[in-house]
């Protein structure tokens, strides 16, 4: 490992302590540094997923180079720049321009053939005028001629897309792969609270979602009740304000942005609805969830008969944020999270049913990507064809077959699932398919085997964190 990398771990802090899953990204990186040939890989997501946690582990693993630009002056970045290779001139060295620094680079790629060097946060150069086209040139003459390894990674989603991803971009066309980091399978939560129960954990991700960092900040010697006071609901918390600081990075008006997350978070997932409820012209709304598609906070839904869509935020600390914390702002204000959260928990266990909705999507997803539901979806996700909702459904139309699901978030007599799967039948009557396998996911099923051996498929708590499968 480098003397520049060893020092490089000293300036960087790390927030994220604990580092779980990743080896489909770190196995692709891997790939990378080991292929013959120059390459550009850019390495983004949301801010806290854990990227600079992954490009880190990799470079502990592989070597490298590792660099952080702050979002700052030309002054600033070109000291964290100098910061990391100034053990190989003199106490005090700093590049006195980019240039500088790129030609730095062009000899240690020279003399490390197949190193590894990571800029992360880059989108920050787009502050330095001129530095991103002068990485383009770099690459153009120098690197891209003598194999270099080059890693960007980045946390402004709206700005790595304009800068390496869009057509225009000036780096569009040099990538030679692109990860973008996701939050954490709710699944991986039982590896990182392994002592908690498998519903205390469903709460958790409920609350916390996926991120990491957000993650890093649960006490699970703590209950999720006093953990949500202390993290999200006290205005002292580090998560009280972290959806407005991420939006304030990410778009010119935030203010229109949160208006329409709060709206979808209370319900109003139709274009009319969001448009009536934030007062937003359609049009306006449009091209505002455009971008929240873009920042991965909203998906756009649709099925293959329903020509109308609807809208859902992807993330469920968001959608907690938005549908508990924000409505009750002026209460927090005043340090009354106690009496906001005696409010939350008047709704908490129907926020949860779709909370378990989307985690058994995902696990249904697991099982399509591994095999062990064998089907070649062309649609997966909700269903709904004017009074008929099927929370789960798996479509091939091309075989004209699908997986049908309810989602229950709760434990089952055999007599309730019978009930419940027998209306799913009925509800199939409204696909266009002429073969059909339905299944149930809830927290628990009394004697699920009786149905198992019926052909229906079951899915419980215990079959979703089991500690040994993968996603």
């Amino acid at each position: 490992m480098s003397d520049e990398f060893l020092n490089t771990i000293k300036i960087v802090t790390i927030m994220i302590v604990r580092f779980i899953n990743r080896q489909i990204e770190l196995n692709y990186l891997e790939e990378i540094a080991s292929s013959p040939r120059a390459e550009l890989v850019v390495v983004y997501g949301r801010r806290r997923v854990g990227k600079t946690r992954l490009l880190l582990e990799f470079l502990k693993r592989r070597g490298g180079l590792y660099f952080y630009i702050p979002n700052g002056g030309k002054g600033t970045v070109l000291r964290s720049l100098s910061q990391v290779v100034e053990a190989n001139f003199y106490p005090g060295f700093t590049f006195r321009e980019f240039d500088e620094f790129l030609r730095y680079l062009s000899r240690w790629f020279t003399e490390h053939r197949g190193g590894v060097v990571v800029l992360d946060e880059f989108q920050n150069l787009s502050i330095l005028k001129g530095a991103v086209s002068l990485l383009q040139k770099s690459w153009d003459e120098e690197y891209s001629r003598i194999g270099a390894k080059l890693i960007l990674a980045g946390s402004s989603v709206g700005m790595i897309e304009r800068v390496s991803l869009r057509g225009d971009a000036p780096l569009y066309g040099r990538k030679t792969g692109v990860v973008e980091l996701e939050p954490l399978h709710p699944a991986y939560l039982a590896q990182w609270f392994p002592r908690l129960e498998h519903a205390k954990l469903v709460e958790l991700y409920g609350v916390f979602g996926g991120t990491p960092a957000y993650l890093e900040l649960v006490n699970p010697s703590r209950s999720v009740e006093d953990n949500v006071k202390r993290l999200i609901l006290d205005k002292r918390g580090p998560l009280y304000r972290e959806p407005e600081f991420l939006l304030m990075e990410e778009v010119r008006t935030p203010a229109r942005y949160v208006d329409i997350l709060g709206a979808i978070s209370q319900g109003k997932i139709t274009l009319s609805e969001i448009s009536d409820y934030t007062g937003i012209s359609r049009e306006n709304v449009t091209t505002y969830l455009a971008t929240l598609i873009s920042m991965r906070l909203v998906a756009k839904e649709s099925t293959p008969t329903k020509k109308a869509s609807r809208y859902t935020l992807t993330d469920p600390f968001f959608e907690f944020w938005f549908r508990f914390v924000l409505p009750n702002r002026p209460l927090l204000e005043h340090d009354l999270q106690n009496q906001v959260w005696e409010k939350i928990k008047q709704e908490y266990n129907a926020y949860l049913g779709r909370v378990f909705e989307r985690i058994a999507r995902l696990h249904i997803a697991s099982k399509i990507r591994k095999g062990e539901l064998v089907i070649h979806p062309d649609y997966l996700g909700a269903w709904w064809d004017k009074d008929v909702e099927i929370d789960i459904v798996a479509l091939s139309t091309r075989e004209s077959k699908a997986v049908l699901f309810e989602a229950k978030w709760s434990t089952l007599t055999q007599k309730e699932a019978r009930r419940i799967l027998e209306s799913l039948i009925q509800k199939a009557t409204t696909l266009p398919t002429h073969q059909n396998t339905y299944g149930l996911v809830a927290k628990d099923v009394y004697q699920k085997e009786k149905l198992l051996h019926e052909g229906f498929i079951v899915y419980t708590l215990s079959d979703i964190f089991n500690p040994n499968q993968s996603v």
